[in-house]
């Protein structure tokens, strides 16, 4: 079977990053951090040999950013993995897949924002323990 290539161009920069002054609490302060590097990444998911896959094309220059981000793609892609490839194997033009596929990367929105919100917490809390 032809692999099918579906790339997710995500420019993340969303709205982990908060423009506020340093806090009081040094979690707060290293969540902020964590948000402005991940406005860095750019990366995608492709379908090779059957399996979704993260690449990263823009690292963030820290792994453990690099892997919430791919994470989070992953785990929230994953349940559309049925419906993109019906929609990638049907006849429908080139222009309507792309339009169909991004509707339905869309609705993910909500999903990485709340995986990526927990897993820069855990990060963050992890990263000021002294």
């Amino acid at each position: 079977m032809k692999n099918i290539a579906i790339i997710l161009m995500l420019m993340a920069g969303a709205a982990h990053a908060q423009d506020a002054a340093p806090s009081a609490d040094p979690v707060d302060d290293q969540i902020v951090v964590i948000g402005e590097k991940l406005k860095t990444w750019k990366g995608g998911v492709t379908k090779e040999n059957g399996r979704l896959m993260c690449r990263t094309k823009e690292s963030t220059g820290d792994k453990q950013l690099d892997a919430i981000r791919c994470g989070g793609m992953l785990t929230c892609i994953e349940p559309l993995e049925p419906r993109i490839d019906k929609l990638m194997s049907s006849d429908v033009s080139r222009l309507e897949k792309r339009d169909k596929f991004n509707a339905m990367l869309a609705g993910t929105k909500p999903c990485l924002d709340e995986y990526e919100d927990a897993a820069i917490a855990r990060l963050a809390a992890e990263r000021t323990k002294s």
